[in-house]
């Protein structure tokens, strides 16, 4: 019988409750956002797909990523969708559906945290078939810092962007790609921080425009 103690358990409410604390409570989305993104045509908004991708750590979706999807697509980008889990292969799929659809489509992919490595994968499945993204953002993700150390990063993407909290490195070697730090020190607390929704949302006007 081993004779380490038992782990400490935590009910689900109690830890949700502590998360929170550290994360803060503020409302996702902000006036100056708004007002960029209701300076485009209801026409130019529709021709942007965003796929925002939970990390499969974020079990309780502390990180608030699907609010964040809600309000970009009550804000006007009515193409915005959420995934709780997903993979590469479904990533890719979603992006050929959309693009049989509507060939002139801007697509941009949202990884939070560990699913930085979900669009690595489906950037190398469309790789193989020569299709390309317009852009890519991993949301302070060290996940994606040990693959493309490894492997490499695949090219086939027009810009990325890499949102990584102020004192946390972003990734290494992804060509086409800028760096925005988050004013804060907490890993929960970037998905949904004020500083990341305005860099979504210029980034998104700019593919818009």
């Amino acid at each position: 019988m081993s004779s380490n103690p038992a782990p400490t358990r935590i009910p689900m409410l109690g830890l949700s409750c502590l998360l929170l604390a550290v994360v803060g409570c503020a409302t996702v989305g902000n006036s100056t956002a708004n007002s960029h993104v209701e300076a485009l045509s209801d026409e130019a908004k529709d021709r942007v797909h965003v796929i925002f991708v939970n990390s499969p750590l974020d079990v309780l979706q502390i990180g608030r990523l699907a609010g964040v999807a809600s309000y970009f697509r009550s804000s006007g980008f009515r193409n915005s969708s959420f995934r709780y889990l997903s993979s590469g292969p479904q990533l890719a799929g979603k992006v050929r559906e959309v693009r049989s659809e509507d060939p002139a489509a801007r697509i941009a992919l949202v990884g939070w945290s560990g699913a930085s490595l979900w669009l690595w994968d489906a950037l190398k499945d469309l790789d193989e078939t020569g299709e390309r993204i317009d852009l890519i953002v991993y949301l302070d993700s060290n996940w994606i810092k040990k693959r493309v150390a490894e492997e490499g990063h695949p090219t086939n993407f027009d810009r990325a962007v890499l949102l990584y909290r102020s004192d946390n490195p972003p990734v290494e070697g992804v060509p086409n790609s800028v760096v925005r730090h988050v004013g804060t020190t907490q890993h929960l607390a970037v998905a949904a921080h004020r500083e990341t929704i305005q860099t979504l949302s210029d980034e998104l006007v700019r593919l818009a425009e």
